[in-house]
Parts: structure tokens; C-alpha cells; sequence
């Protein structure tokens, strides 16, 4: 039982890993010779896209947070009422597994869900203070993007395989094979789900900014995301 202990913990820690790193940026384009109007216009743009993020990327982080939290708390109520040690085995890790995307859902937010609400809460009288809040808007846009890109790079995905085959392999050691391979596979569906569902537009919208969409007033492109809801999956269009 300490290997097992051991081994829990261990999945809890690479599904932690799982969550993409991301690091803010400085800089940006100078805004000592910006106009007033330049400057008006940059933080109407960044102000309604990250507006516009936001309700997608609540659904997503609020929705996966929610279903990962059921799962750890059922699996592990289904632990202590198992009848026999092959099912104690295969609900433990379960509820290893949906704890570490639990707490990494937890410490690895999208940045909008939080950012958005001190970004339009900052003062914007002076030019002083406009000039700071475009600042705090373009490096939301791009840690926006960035969190967007890593879904399309290897890491968060091998990490996620990794953990879900180190959780079968555990299953596999301690109790049923059979067990083990449903585990697996179903884990790693959930995973890659999760990757995928995670709203993409702060891609669009940065490349928009950065090809000065804000000077001419055209609208955002169209937008589609997978979210979870209850026990269906919705599919949301934003123009």
C-alpha cells in the first residue's frame, strides 16, 4: 500500500504538470508619441475583445472545474464503498487523476476569466492612466494568444498521455488489466477533450491588434468553441 500511496501521489503531480506555462510579456508599441485618439482607439478594441472572450472562457474554465471536482469526489466516495481491492485500485486513481486537473484548473486559470475584471476596473481619466491600462489590455491579449497557441504544441498533450498511462500502469500492477486499459483510454479522451474545448480566439484577436484592426472599426471574426455542459457537450458561435 505505501507503492500505491507513492504512485498517487505521483499521478497527481504529472497531471499538475499538465498545466501550460505561460509568462508574461513587456513591452509593446511606444506610446510617448501615440495620439490621443490612437490611444483612445487601441483601448476600445482590446477593451470589447477581451469583453467578448470572457463569457466562452467562463463557461469553459467554470464548466471543466466543475466536472473535475465531481469526478474526484465521486470516484474517491466509490473507493471507500468499493467491495473489493481491484475497484479501490482503479477509483483511487480516478480520483488522483481528476484531483491533479482539479487543482491545475485551479492555479492555471485562463487568464481572461480573472484579467478581464482588473483591466476594465482600472482608471482611465488621464492619459497617464490610459496609457497604463492599454499596457495591462496588450499583455492580456498576449498571454490570451499564448495560452490559445499551446493547445497546437506537444507538451500539454504527451503530458496528459504520460499521466493517464502511468495511472493505467498503476491499475494494472495493483488490480484488474482490464480496469487498466479502460482507464487509460478513457483518461486520455478527457484530456484531449479538455485541450481542445479551451476557447482559441485570443489567437484571432491579437493577430487583429497587431494588424491594427482597432484603426479601421471591423468586428471580430467568427468564432465556435466546444463547452461542457452537465452531461452534453454545446457547441457556441460568436461573430
Amino acid at each position: 500500500m505505501k507503492y500505491l500511496s507513492h504512485s498517487l501521489v505521483i499521478i497527481f503531480a504529472a497531471v499538475l504538470a499538465w498545466s501550460p506555462q505561460i509568462r508574461a510579456e513587456q513591452g509593446g508599441p511606444g506610446t510617448g508619441e501615440m495620439s490621443d485618439t490612437e490611444l483612445d482607439a487601441r483601448l476600445k478594441f482590446i477593451g470589447n475583445r477581451i469583453a467578448s472572450q470572457r463569457p466562452a472562457a467562463r463557461n469553459w474554465q467554470y464548466g471543466w472545474t466543475g466536472f473535475h471536482a465531481a469526478s474526484a469526489a465521486g470516484q474517491a466516495l466509490l473507493a471507500v464503498d468499493a467491495d473489493d481491492s481491484d475497484d479501490e485500485i482503479n477509483y483511487l486513481v480516478g480520483a488522483a487523476k481528476s484531483a491533479g486537473a482539479l487543482a491545475q484548473m485551479m492555479i492555471k486559470p485562463l487568464p481572461v476569466v480573472q484579467g478581464a475584471i482588473g483591466f476594465h476596473d482600472m482608471p482611465s481619466r488621464t492619459r497617464e492612466e490610459r496609457i497604463a491600462k492599454l499596457s495591462q489590455g496588450e499583455s492580456l491579449l498576449r498571454l490570451g494568444a499564448e495560452r490559445a497557441s499551446s493547445r497546437t504544441g506537444w507538451k500539454r498533450h504527451l503530458i496528459g498521455i504520460g499521466a493517464n498511462l502511468l495511472g493505467g500502469g498503476i491499475i494494472a500492477a495493483f488490480g484488474d488489466g482490464g480496469d487498466a486499459i479502460t482507464s487509460t483510454l478513457v483518461g486520455i479522451t478527457v484530456a484531449e477533450v479538455n485541450i481542445w474545448t479551451e476557447p482559441s480566439r485570443a489567437v484571432n484577436d491579437l493577430e487583429d491588434y497587431q494588424n491594427k484592426r482597432w484603426s479601421n472599426g471591423q468586428k471580430s471574426r467568427v468564432n465556435w468553441q466546444i463547452i461542457p455542459a452537465h452531461n452534453r457537450l454545446m457547441v457556441k458561435v460568436t461573430f
